[in-house]
């Protein structure tokens, strides 16, 4: 199964809504069409700031609980030179998870391009890649959130 790790921007956009990349992303995760990781510390973040940041009490239930369904990884430490390292606990998870993406849209992260088989993309690109390759990503997306 695809494994990947969600930056907390990512989970944060979701709010957008059901067309948004980010909630389809975060749908393929809770269908259990791929797998998000997620490391101790990253978890905490997540936590800090979805507390901190968003206000409808559903939705705040819904990424807490995509958190406890995650995958616990390990983070390896990884030598990348990172210009806010911060950043590091995302990629360190995705690396000690051996996940194949980490989705986000944070231009520090996303100018690491790869690192150790982990493609750092964004939530758009990442869901063109899912069409491409899984075919039929946006029908079949619909198909389970609408049941038809």
């Amino acid at each position: 199964m695809l494994r990947v790790v969600l930056d907390t921007n990512v989970l944060i956009n979701a709010q957008k809504g059901a067309g948004s990349y980010p909630q389809r992303i975060l749908d393929l995760a809770k269908l259990g069409k791929i797998k998000a990781l997620i490391s101790h510390q990253v978890r905490r973040e997540n936590e800090l700031i979805v507390k901190r940041l968003v206000k409808d009490q559903i939705f705040k239930q819904e990424i807490l609980a995509f958190l406890n369904s995650a995958e616990k990884v390990e983070p390896e430490l990884v030598p990348a030179m990172l210009e806010d390292p911060e950043d590091h606990k995302l990629l360190d998870a995705a690396v000690g998870g051996r996940a194949q993406f980490l989705i986000t849209e944070d231009r520090h992260l996303l100018e690491v391009g790869e690192w150790d088989g982990v493609k750092v993309i964004k939530p758009q690109a990442f869901w063109q890649w899912w069409e491409a390759e899984q075919g039929g990503g946006w029908q079949d997306w619909v198909k389970n959130i609408f049941g038809n």
